[in-house]
């Protein structure tokens, strides 16, 4: 559009028949523009994410005959709390709380007793991860602060359920009574922090409980950091796996988990767990019920990859690897994993044989085992992705452009293509999901929520979603 422009100011028409060529040029030129930018708009439109879920601030479908209760102060008191501290605006319910149950049955799933109450700051409630499983869309919300009743949870995807999806509240996974926290069964066996989720063939739920609830400059370990996997079709936790301590490091940050698994032999399955801030990756076997430490330069920060500028907000991160794809099995049986740093603009790739064999995977001189694809370039430091198994097409969330983007992973790492940008709307894509042929992206504007003050009048958090076919119109993948 910008060359048409200057073509059209640029001409020197000269003769006694200056206005009339003037004006068939024009009226060309004219055309041209239209055709072009309706080309354009057909390929935005098609290359494009839609909003499934909104949210202005997360609620939670309360127990109905349950209490929340306030930690700080009661909304309309005149003593105001300082912004900047944990201790933000508390909304207290009085009496029954909430609208019907969505699906009908969490109050037959175990909840906790009607005299308990919630510690619930709205304010502290931010989504992190996003996952579908049939029709439950998972959302997780880590205890980043005080004031998260709930960490993982879920909406559901019928229409039937929820006709406007808009400030739908999140309902406890697999009940209340797991999701407690401080646990008051004495059991132990609550979830404390959940990040992200990952959903496998065999219709099971992965995901790592941290096992710690962070408050402005301090950090509570409640639980040792454990795997859990459970059964989605009977709510049942199937393991938990504490992780090694030997494995973990003082600043380890398992926030991502990606799941090698071909059914029908689900026990021959493997997890991979990005360590952002130790700089590793820890794989477990669930056959033999145990994990090993990988190591690698390419799994540290890019010193020179570690500015961003994202919602007004100027800051450095140094989160390392933070998460990893897998590609559709290879003729030898495994499959290619890429991975990436948040402080990196780099993909490196490394075979599934080398991961999965532990003398393999945790000798200290891995040769040529790893390879580095390449340079995304600059602005292209990102949060989540995955691969579509079946295309090879990768998704990923680039932060620092408020945007996802595509690649093909047959071609050429300067392919990538943006699917969808939108500095207002889209600001910090967190996770990246596919699921049955669709990609689901969660936007949650998390440099606002940690260096700013979010509007909790207007919407925060979104939930996006098309299919890959729709999605990667009119692009490069």
């Amino acid at each position: 559009m910008i060359m048409i422009k200057k073509m059209v100011e640029g001409q020197v028409l000269v003769g006694s028949n200056d206005i009339r060529v003037e004006s068939k040029f024009n009226a060309k030129m004219k055309l041209l523009k239209c055709c072009i930018f309706s080309l354009v708009l057909t390929v935005a439109i098609g290359a494009e994410l839609k909003e499934e879920f909104t949210w202005t601030r997360i609620s939670y479908d309360w127990p109905k005959s349950n209490r929340v209760a306030a930690r700080s102060y009661i909304k309309n008191s005149a003593v105001k709390p300082n912004r900047s501290s944990a201790a933000s605006e508390t909304i207290v319910f009085e009496g029954q709380t909430n609208s019907e149950d969505q699906d009908g049955d969490s109050q037959e799933k175990g909840d906790v007793d009607g005299s308990a109450s919630f510690d619930y700051q709205y304010e502290n409630n931010i989504p992190m991860g996003a996952n579908v499983w049939q029709d439950k869309l998972f959302i997780t919300v880590p205890r980043r602060r005080l004031g998260v009743p709930s960490s993982l949870n879920y909406v559901s995807l019928k229409k039937s359920k929820n006709p406007n999806r808009h400030n739908v509240p999140l309902i406890p996974y697999p009940s209340w009574e797991k999701n407690t926290y401080p646990d008051t069964s004495g059991r132990g066996d609550n979830f404390v922090s959940v990040y992200r989720v990952a959903v496998d063939t065999c219709d099971r739920l992965w995901f790592v409980d941290t096992g710690t609830v962070e408050t402005l400059g301090n950090v509570t370990h409640a639980k040792p950091t454990t795997l859990i996997i459970m059964d989605l079709q009977t709510d049942q936790i199937i393991r938990q796996y504490p992780i090694p301590e030997d494995q973990l490091r003082p600043t380890t940050g398992l926030a991502s988990i990606t799941l090698d698994v071909e059914k029908p032999d689900c026990e021959d399955s493997f997890a991979y767990l990005p360590d952002l801030g130790g700089y590793g990756l820890i794989v477990y076997s669930y056959r033999e019920n145990r994990s090993w430490r990988v190591s690698h330069n390419y799994f540290f920060l890019e010193p020179l990859a570690g500015e961003f500028f994202i919602a007004g907000h100027h800051f450095q991160w140094n989160d390392g690897i933070f998460s990893a794809e897998l590609t559709a099995l290879k003729p030898d049986g495994f499959r290619d994993m890429y991975f990436h740093s948040m402080a990196g603009t780099h993909v490196y790739r490394v075979s599934t044989r080398v991961l999965r064999n532990e003398t393999l995977a945790t000798r200290s001189y891995h040769g040529n085992d790893f390879e580095n694809i390449g340079d995304k370039g600059a602005l292209y430091q990102t949060s989540s992705a995955d691969i579509d198994k079946s295309s090879g097409i990768m998704f990923m969330g680039l932060v620092n452009q408020n945007a996802v983007g595509c690649w093909n992973t047959m071609r050429p790492l300067n392919s990538i293509s943006i699917v969808h940008k939108d500095p207002k709307r889209m600001i910090y894509p967190s996770d990246v999901k596919i699921y049955n042929e669709k990609v689901y992206v969660l936007s949650n504007t998390m440099p606002g929520f940690l260096y700013g003050r979010l509007n909790y009048d207007e919407t925060n958090f979104r939930v996006w979603s098309n299919s890959i076919t729709d999605a990667t119109e009119g692009t490069n993948c």
